[in-house]
């Protein structure tokens, strides 16, 4: 059928079957503003700030926990060491540190230097403007102990105590042990019964092997040596002898955390392998030592004083100690930490975290 006036090309209509495509039209698509990228750019900033805070916080707790655990560590095993010590300055056997004259014997060269002053259970010395008192002798103060310090020695016994296998005729005669005994030549040993006790030094070879203890005066090659043969009496098969040492405890720069003190030991004969002295204890800061007098014969402390006050240091029965320690890390708190030691308040430099730690005890061996 046609329109009048108009025309067309019949044209065939498209095929529009079940299954055929259908023409779907792209939504419309556009970019982000400014201003929400400025916003997303903020929130993302204060995520960053907030992780940054949490983990700054993390890790400042860890390092002031593990400061905390490293000063309690390092305190407790002062105070263990020079506890221990103390306890066994002095030890003569089952006679104790009994005053009297004749109740020791010290056969050794110069008995009265400190490190060889046996007849005594602690000695020490105390700095007082710029000056050491007691005076140090000249092998202590080769250690140059610092002044911020106290300078203690300890006279202890040092490993296993051997029996008499045989009696002794006359006091300079040799003593006899179990051969199997670990004693050297230049050991400084210290024979004991129940009445009286005597220092000497071994002046022959092989100690040990033979079981034969020989303690000559002037023999070559001992040192310090050994001033006289006698003993002061014989001694039977029921006394002992054990190796003796004296102990010298001071504080002095470290070397393994340059720039902070340490407490050093130095032993006086050392009988272990390694150099001498050794670093014992890191940032120990200050040592006060004062000891405790028995002034009225009764066995019990009576006063406590400095070195420098103690006339007769055979009246010492106890010391008590004060250590301020400081911890390894410079940065430990986030402010300085002020502290009171011996009474004064400091605060100090730099953000190290302190504690200040004290021991009273008793030498076992002067007291009941």
């Amino acid at each position: 059928m046609s329109v009048p006036g108009r025309s067309r090309a019949l044209m065939p209509e498209p095929f529009k079957g079940e299954g055929a495509p259908a023409i779907v039209r792209a939504p419309h698509h556009r970019g982000m503003t400014l201003i929400e990228l400025l916003i997303g750019m903020a929130i993302g900033l204060f995520l960053v700030l907030v992780m940054g805070s949490i983990y700054l916080g993390s890790k400042g707790t860890f390092n002031a926990q593990e400061s905390t655990a490293r000063l309690q560590e390092n305190a407790r095993y002062a105070v263990d060491l020079l506890s221990n010590d103390l306890r066994m300055g002095g030890f003569r056997g089952c006679a104790g540190q009994v005053a009297g004259v004749g109740q020791l014997t010290n056969e050794l060269q110069g008995p009265l230097t400190t490190v060889l002053n046996f007849g005594q259970g602690v000695a020490g010395s105390h700095n007082v403007g710029g000056a050491w008192s007691p005076g140090l002798d000249a092998s202590i103060g080769a250690l140059a102990p610092n002044p911020a310090g106290d300078v203690l020695t300890i006279y202890r016994s040092f490993g296993t105590a051997w029996a008499l296998t045989a009696d002794m005729t006359l006091p300079t005669d040799s003593l006899q042990v179990t051969p199997s005994a670990a004693f050297n030549t230049g050991d400084i040993l210290v024979v004991a019964d129940c009445n009286s006790s005597a220092v000497l030094q071994i002046t022959n070879a092989n100690p040990g092997a033979t079981g034969t203890i020989a303690h000559v005066a002037g023999a070559a090659g001992v040192v310090p040596g050994v001033a006289t043969s006698s003993l002061d009496r014989p001694y039977l098969q029921d006394a002992v002898v054990y190796r003796v040492q004296a102990v010298t405890y001071y504080l002095a720069p470290s070397l393994r955390q340059p720039g902070t003190m340490a407490l050093w030991s130095s032993a006086t004969p050392a009988y272990t392998a390694g150099p001498q002295p050794i670093e014992l204890v890191t940032g120990v800061d200050r040592m006060v030592v004062t000891y405790g007098l028995d002034t009225n014969g009764d066995q019990a402390a009576d006063t406590f004083v400095t070195a420098d006050a103690v006339a007769n240091w055979s009246q010492v029965v106890s010391a008590r100690l004060e250590l301020l320690l400081s911890s390894p890390d410079a940065n430990g708190a986030t402010t300085p930490q002020p502290y009171t030691y011996a009474g004064v308040v400091t605060t100090p430099t730099d953000r190290r975290l302190r504690t200040v730690v004290s021991l009273v005890t008793s030498l076992r061996n002067a007291v009941p």
